[in-house]
């Protein structure tokens, strides 16, 4: 357990991996609840300490977005999971001040440094890891479609909700800076209209979660020939056409063909979060009537699920 009360940029963290292995990361940047990990490439069933080799390097993946091989740095929202052990501080080198990500992992867990378990096992056991990881597919692709909840709400009135989307700083590169002016609007409403907003968003989401819609997202899209598809990949394309307005989300959401290519912005998903942390200084949770999940809308994949 840590025993860490703040978090520091620096600050280096042991993770609990499978198989009784353990995997670290550093801290490379905080902005608000916010945190940028380095994912390390140490790897071994030895708790790391401040000394190990593997901790001064960050891992090395391959990236869904362009297929390059990159060192792997990823944002996380929320508090220090009590499962991490505080191995100690490394200051930034000058490289690693500058680094940027536009990688959203969600919910800081205990689970934040299992990609290096993952390349692990693809390297040690290649076969295995193939089938390990078809069946966790399998397993979640089978309870998404028993779970899914799929009438919606009580959701924020559309011109309030486009309102806030148009507060967009597409002026702005870092995406934090993009959506700062729409939380800080956000934050501004009551409890209940901060979740009528999220109810509104997850409900824009699943109804493009489509089969024709994920044909249409350009390089990375779902083809009948071979089906696959990134989840994630698909849902932040959904987002990238809400966060562009009102007119680009209809026409796209009435006409597939019409969705953004090769653009995703993951970020969108934050702002009901921000925004009520902002105002409340305590963590959202909210569970939508729909879920925004790839595979969600059972309607949109019925000739496919």
């Amino acid at each position: 357990m840590n025993s860490k009360r703040t978090v520091q940029v620096g600050d280096v963290f042991a993770s609990p991996l499978p198989m009784n292995k353990y995997g670290a990361v550093k801290v490379m940047d905080i902005i608000g609840r916010s945190y940028l990990l380095g994912i390390t490439s140490y790897i071994d069933e030895q708790i790391p300490t401040i000394e190990s080799k593997g901790i001064h390097q960050i891992l090395i993946t391959e990236s869904i977005a362009d297929g390059l091989e990159k060192p792997l740095f990823e944002w996380v929202d929320g508090k220090l999971p009590k499962e991490l052990s505080f191995m100690g501080n490394i200051p930034l080198t000058t490289d690693e001040i500058r680094v940027e990500s536009n990688i959203y992992a969600g919910k800081w867990s205990k689970e934040c440094g299992i990609d290096v378990y993952y390349k692990w096992r693809e390297e040690t056991d290649p076969q295995g890891f193939k089938l390990e990881m078809q069946k966790k597919i399998e397993k979640a692709d089978a309870y998404a479609r028993r779970n899914t909840i799929s009438n919606p709400k009580k959701m924020m009135d559309d011109q309030v909700f486009w309102g806030i989307i148009s507060l967009l700083d597409w002026s702005k590169e870092d995406e934090g800076a993009i959506v700062e002016a729409a939380i800080k609007e956000l934050s501004t409403l009551t409890i209940w209209q901060i979740r009528h907003f999220e109810e509104n968003l997850s409900y824009k989401l699943f109804l493009s979660d489509t089969e024709e819609h994920a044909k249409e997202i350009g390089e990375y899209c779902f083809s009948l020939q071979d089906q696959h598809l990134s989840p994630d990949l698909f849902l932040y394309a959904r987002c990238a056409a809400v966060a562009r307005g009102k007119e680009v989300f209809e026409d796209a959401l009435s006409n597939p063909s019409k969705m953004l290519k090769d653009t995703e912005f993951e970020i969108l998903l934050s702002l009901s979060s921000e925004a009520y942390y902002l105002k409340m200084d305590k963590e959202f949770e909210y569970e939508s009537g729909c879920s925004y999940e790839t595979f969600s809308n059972k309607e949109g994949w019925s000739n496919t699920l």
